[in-house]
């Protein structure tokens, strides 16, 4: 960003999906607020990070759904789960009372779950793989080096650039660096490892 003078759309748009919001453009910005042309890259980022979410959504009805009625269809989801949850517990039985007490499967049998949520597993890994296909089109026209691409996963998996870009962390509020925007993603892969793990056991 700090080599070239001017950006297209399709720059900005990588950009701000590059960007993870450390915050440390706004503190080294001479122009940032409380100067009177308030410059905020990383609030600029986020603007621009949510418009390409919905602009290379699949299909593009639900990208524009969700630009206009985000809280609607957030409320529509919760709602429809919920009603898929109390219409399983009308058609196997009550969850509290015995033979049912404790036993989650005969509640929610597997075969039920695996019929009902594989589809929409399905369409989402469809979608997901389609609206970055058609978003790293428009970004990133040829063809990616092998050696890029070796680079650019190592960064990834190692959470290289979520230390601020000097090591010590990012910004917080006042000012002052931390690293837990870089130690927070380790423990969720943790938490995760370990929830697995209980439900194989």
């Amino acid at each position: 960003m700090t080599r070239r003078l001017e950006f297209g759309k399709a720059d900005i748009n990588y950009l701000a999906n590059l960007c993870h919001n450390c915050g440390a453009c706004l503190y080294a910005c001479q122009y940032a607020p409380p100067h009177e042309f308030a410059v905020d890259v990383p609030r600029a980022m986020a603007k621009v990070r949510a418009r390409t979410y919905a602009d290379y959504a699949w299909p593009r009805a639900l990208g524009a759904l969700y630009a206009r009625n985000g809280l609607t269809l957030s409320v529509a989801t919760a709602a429809g789960l919920m009603l898929f949850l109390v219409l399983a517990v009308a058609m196997t039985g009550s969850l509290f009372h015995p033979p049912l007490a404790g036993n989650f499967y005969a509640v929610f049998p597997h075969n039920l779950m695996v019929s009902m949520f594989a589809p929409i597993f399905l369409f989402a890994v469809l979608a997901l793989t389609l609206g970055v296909r058609r978003f790293w089109k428009d970004v990133a026209p040829g063809v990616v080096s092998g050696a890029a691409m070796t680079e650019a996963t190592a960064n990834a998996l190692t959470l290289k650039y979520l230390d601020g870009g000097h090591g010590e962390g990012c910004n917080e509020s006042d000012d002052e660096f931390t690293l837990w925007r870089r130690r927070f993603p380790s423990l969720h892969f943790l938490w995760v490892h370990a929830l697995l793990r209980l439900d194989f056991a």
